[in-house]
């Protein structure tokens, strides 16, 4: 039997906040034994216990309740939760509004936790500056208005956050088991990348009044499960593209790429989706590719129709719209896409469709319609590769490529590592920081590469 790690009556009332590097030894300090399961099954990638023993806590009624993690058998409420960068943080007391802690959230149900005596993390959680950097931002703010905070209420939980700052993160750690959960409580996010409409309630009048807490729907993260494809990542997959493609939207964009198709005229038209980056993982040929495939696949079709991809803005933004305006954060990728236009005037067989600053509801039933796609092996995949499973390349630096188990190299092909040449971070200030990072470093590929691929994929004969 496991010692109790956490006094009842603390020496200090502060968190115990680790000033450089968090220790991953959260499973052998926990001692409750539902915590206990928790953490091991998150090492273990124990899915089927994970989903049995989390679904209930999201689902329970009233007060929103966890065991203390360092104690054998100690009730806790949740009081208040914050969100604050990819993380989020609900603060537990007990009773006596003694024995706090912090449970964090990321892309698992638990990522790290936080008491007066221990914090720590799980091996598989996400990176300590995630975690720690904005609960130290958080904690600040706290000590400045100490004085004047109230006692610790208890909370329930009012709704979840799909707000995940990044897109894979968004579908694959949050969406995927939202869409699992099928709970009814309301989404409380004030930005999110999709948002199901079938599924997002309002928040009753009546519960206005009542401390409440929001949490991640996550259960655990896809980097976690070694971005493997499951069951869940397939129902939330089709439950995404579904809701799409309803009918009005099909009939609208079919007419528009009909339309696009007959002003480059000709018959034979090769309608391409590709996908552009002006920020990190920069293919460094890609603003002088299409050119060379204009050139090269003429004999083959009479016109062309790209729908150039890049940045992708909230569904429920409440900001400006972004499309077409270079005074906002897609002005990298406007810039892309506008030397790719330059590059093209001199062919008159070809049309444009910018989808930089669309929402993913957009481009999704856009996608629809598309030949074939070009697109990195991040983020950039999703909707041509994985919500509409569309014919296409997939190209990325030496090292970065996301859902490699969903590449069949027959109608979807990544363009093999050996071709591809890491040219480092193109942003970076100095050579350390030019070299870190997979996610950040640009590459070279030469273009008649990806040509000659989509020539023998699309059975084109020289």
């Amino acid at each position: 039997m496991r010692k109790n790690q956490e006094p009842k009556k603390p020496t200090k009332n502060k968190f115990n906040i680790p000033s450089k590097k968090l220790p991953s030894s959260l499973a052998q300090k926990v001692c409750n034994p539902l915590w206990i399961k928790i953490i091991n099954s998150i090492e273990k990638r124990d899915l089927k216990t994970l989903v049995d023993i989390i679904e209930p806590i999201y689902k329970q009624e009233g007060t929103f309740c966890m065991p203390h993690p360092f104690m054998e058998s100690l009730e806790t409420f949740a009081s208040k939760s914050i969100r604050k960068g990819m993380c989020n943080f609900i603060f537990f007391y007990d009773s006596k509004g003694k024995n706090k802690w912090i449970l964090c959230q990321c892309t698992s149900f638990v990522d790290a936790i936080f008491s007066t005596t221990f914090s720590g993390k799980h091996k598989s959680s996400i990176s300590d500056e995630t975690i720690l950097n904005p609960l130290r931002n958080i904690m600040r703010n706290e000590i400045k208005k100490s004085s004047k905070q109230p006692e610790p209420q208890k909370a329930i939980m009012g709704g979840y956050l799909l707000d995940q700052l990044r897109p894979y993160h968004h579908f694959y750690d949050q969406l995927k088991w939202f869409i699992y959960l099928q709970d009814k409580k309301p989404i409380l996010s004030k930005k999110s990348f999709f948002s199901p409409k079938c599924l997002s309630k309002k928040i009753h009048p009546r519960t206005k009044d009542i401390a409440r807490i929001t949490v991640f729907p996550t259960i655990i993260g896809s980097n976690q499960l070694g971005m493997k494809l499951d069951q869940y990542t397939e129902e939330m997959e089709n439950a995404v593209y579904n809701e799409c493609r309803g009918k009005l939207a099909t009939r609208i964009w079919g007419k528009v790429v009909k339309k696009l198709r007959s002003l480059a005229g000709g018959n034979k038209t090769l309608t391409l989706w590709f996908g552009i980056s002006g920020q990190k993982r920069i293919w460094v040929e890609q603003e002088d590719f299409l050119p060379a495939l204009v050139e090269q696949l003429t004999p083959y079709f009479d016109s062309f129709v790209f729908l150039i991809d890049g940045f992708t803005e909230y569904e429920n933004s409440s900001q400006i719209p972004l499309r077409g305006s270079k005074a906002t954060p897609v002005c990298q990728d406007l810039e892309v896409v506008d030397s790719i236009r330059e590059k093209l005037l001199p062919y008159s067989n070809i049309s444009i469709v910018s989808l930089v600053g669309q929402t993913y509801r957009e481009k999704i039933q856009q996608c629809q319609f598309i030949d074939f796609f070009i697109a990195n092996a991040g983020a950039g995949q999703l909707v041509p590769h994985r919500f509409c499973r569309k014919p296409g390349i997939l190209h990325s630096n030496e090292k970065h490529c996301v859902f490699p188990t969903g590449i069949n190299n027959t109608s979807v092909k990544l363009v093999d590592k050996s071709l591809v040449k890491d040219v480092g971070n193109l942003f970076a200030n100095n050579t350390q920081v030019q070299k870190a990072g997979s996610g950040l470093i640009s590459y070279s590929i030469n273009t008649q590469i990806v040509i000659d691929m989509i020539i023998q994929m699309l059975t084109l004969k020289k």
